[in-house]
């Protein structure tokens, strides 16, 4: 007798009419060819059209071109369209930085997105079981995570926004997969790649989980019932925190607030405000460093986020700024009279000749100043430079490291890193923001230097 499988319809998952079309992504494994077999089942039950995707990602030679001539075979049997991708993973990953693994996974989701859109399929189906939920469990309890982590591989999601993801399989074990498919006589061919120990997951799958199984009747049960409590748990919190959050992050003062609640929802706010900006949850090892530099709340103090994302604290307010333009790019620049616009910064530098017919009452602010046009030092090598770890100015008679007097000032790390210093043979002339070197002529009339910044740059009040 064949027994059934925990199966729940892509339609049923995404709370969509039972006649919307499916992506299936099909590699031709015994999980996605059970999946299959369940979805064309419930396609001709249901009338909804499904179509097959296959990538073959350029890594296993022979044996990716035998799967994907076997998925190929499987759905003419089938009746069925199916698309193919034929990429070079290891390619595309030298290219990016990414590792093979994330690279085959970007790839993979940009193809689907495609196929989506041009096929106006809203519904991605996946065969992810409950082992894979259990092992994505451990690996994350064992890497450290949060709360949020704890809810597992979540049965449905929104997909780059033009559909959902569904995981119809996401109750059934991998055992039961085996045994469906071996009840039915389904054929699938199997990735020799998920033998290797070397992959940490695979270590988990072949090592860990079998001794699971050992001590406890199943386990992936166990680990189902706790994400689905942990999601419930998730979904009240996040309304309740989304609630606070736009409540209190307009007043600038979100710092006083996260200080201000049990830890238990500080934790949380700050949370839902990185991902709310970046678009990436904090892993532990992030919020935890967060929480730390906030409840210091030292002006200046960073530290980084995933997704190449650095959080300062600017003017007693959390800025979530990413890292490039935290740092921008190095440069040293001859000073000239004519108008400079600094590499990648969009910043401006202007000098104009006044004459005693205008009248500036300051001759130096935050971003002007004026030197005398027949100063020695104009025609002695003045350059634009962007700073350096131990910059100093002498001022008041005193020689004062650059980073302490900006930080007196409070001006942001974001702008600290992009903003040109006015320096000659003996080091910096004028810093903006800061002042001028002890010594240096100035005159009401002469050359007037501004620095214009843009919007984005601008050191908020």
């Amino acid at each position: 007798m064949q027994r059934e499988i925990p199966f729940i319809a892509p339609w049923r998952l995404s709370g969509m009419p039972k006649e919307t079309p499916v992506l299936l992504a099909f590699s031709g494994g015994a999980d996605s060819s059970v999946l299959l077999h369940l979805l064309w089942k419930d396609a001709q039950r249901e009338g909804y059209s499904l179509l097959l995707a296959h990538v073959n990602h350029g890594i296993r030679g022979e044996e990716a071109l035998r799967d994907r001539e076997f998925c190929r075979g499987m759905a003419e049997r089938y009746g069925l369209e199916i698309c193919f991708a034929d990429l070079d993973i290891p390619a595309l990953a030298k290219e990016s930085g990414r590792s093979l693994e994330e690279e085959a996974r970007e790839a993979r989701y940009a193809f689907f997105k495609t196929l989506m859109t041009e096929r106006k399929i809203p519904l991605l189906a996946t065969a992810h079981h409950a082992d894979d939920n259990l092992e994505t469990l451990l690996f994350r309890l064992a890497r450290g995570t949060t709360s949020r982590g704890l809810c597992g591989i979540l049965p449905t999601r929104d997909f780059y926004g033009v559909g959902s993801l569904v995981r119809p399989l996401l109750q059934a074990t991998r055992r039961g997969i085996l045994r469906y498919a071996e009840e039915n006589r389904l054929e699938y061919v199997t990735d020799s790649t998920n033998n290797a120990l070397s992959c940490s997951r695979n270590q988990l799958r072949h090592r860990v989980i079998p001794v699971l199984e050992e001590l406890f009747e199943h386990p992936q049960h166990r680990a189902t019932a706790l994400c689905e409590q942990m999601r419930l748990d998730d979904d009240y919190w996040s309304g309740y925190i989304r609630h606070l959050l736009e409540r209190w992050e307009d007043t600038g003062c979100l710092i006083l607030v996260l200080n201000g609640h049990h830890p238990a929802e500080s934790g949380r706010i700050l949370a839902e405000y990185v991902k709310k900006h970046t678009g990436f949850t904090p892993e532990y090892r992030h919020l935890q460093a967060l929480l730390s530099m906030v409840k210091v709340g030292r002006n200046g103090a960073q530290c980084s986020l995933a997704g190449d994302w650095v959080a300062t604290i600017e003017q007693g307010s959390l800025r979530l700024i990413p890292a490039a333009r935290m740092t921008g790019s190095a440069f040293s620049i001859p000073f000239s009279k004519e108008e400079i616009r600094l590499p990648d910064s969009g910043i401006v530098i202007r000098v104009e000749k006044i004459g005693e017919n205008t009248k500036i009452h300051n001759l130096s602010t935050a971003l002007h100043m004026i030197l005398d046009a027949d100063s020695a030092i104009i025609n002695d090598g003045l350059l634009w430079r962007s700073r350096k770890e131990g910059d100093t100015l002498v001022m008041g008679g005193m020689t004062r490291k650059l980073r302490k007097l900006y930080n007196q000032k409070k001006i942001p790390w974001r702008l600290r890193e992009q903003m040109p210093l006015l320096c000659d043979g003996e080091g910096i002339v004028w810093a903006p923001f800061v002042g001028m070197r002890d010594g240096v002529q100035t005159a009401e009339t002469g050359l007037l230097i501004t620095v214009e910044l843009p919007e984005a740059l601008a050191p908020m009040c």
